[in-house]
């Protein structure tokens, strides 16, 4: 018997269906043919591996290294995060968008079954870099906020891209932590 080049699905993950539904195609996926073709993937087992085949690479829109897919969600649910903390009262500005960051990257890693910390990376310092700018263009007069961005615009988009990316690298790592505490088996 040859071995399968399949992924085998576990039984013990129940957020395997989450990250099925974000890695499959349209027309494509993994879903679609074991819905449509029902008796037809047991006639040829090939032809399921086969078509996954270009599927299967590192970097593309469902790559394993690098998912476009992802970094589309990422980015969707940091945005959201940035709004959210955003509307804090009292706190918001700054401090409400790097706990917005933080938790929408937390939440990301609580619900995703991979590893998806390049992609949330790139969301949280895209976030971050694009508050920084913000802020510093609505305080005070226009004209003065341009030309402070002329001179100081760089060092300020660095620091602020550095901040977003490490809570997006934190928030993503505690939260797959909670994943794995909570879906392992209490042993006693």
């Amino acid at each position: 018997m040859q071995p399968s080049k399949e992924r085998e699905s576990s039984d013990d993950d129940p957020m395997d269906d989450l990250d099925d539904l974000l890695d499959d195609d349209l027309g494509g996926g993994e879903g679609a043919s074991d819905a449509d073709a029902g008796g037809a993937a047991a006639a040829e087992p090939g032809a399921r591996s086969a078509g996954k085949t270009g599927d299967a690479g590192r970097v593309g829109v469902s790559g394993r290294w690098f998912s476009a897919k992802a970094l589309g969600l990422a980015l969707a649910t940091v945005a959201v995060g940035v709004f959210v903390g955003g509307l804090i009262p009292l706190i918001g500005g700054t401090i409400g968008t790097a706990g917005g960051v933080f938790v929408a990257s937390f939440l990301l890693g609580l619900a995703l079954s991979t590893r998806r910390y390049v992609e949330t990376g790139i969301a949280g310092g895209a976030a971050g870099a694009a508050s920084a700018v913000t802020s510093v263009l609505g305080v005070g007069f226009l004209p003065i906020g341009i030309d402070y961005l002329s001179q100081w615009g760089l060092p300020l988009v660095a620091v602020g891209g550095g901040v977003g990316l490490a809570l997006a690298l934190l928030g993503h790592y505690f939260g797959r932590d909670l994943r794995a505490g909570l879906s392992r088996d209490i042993e006693g």
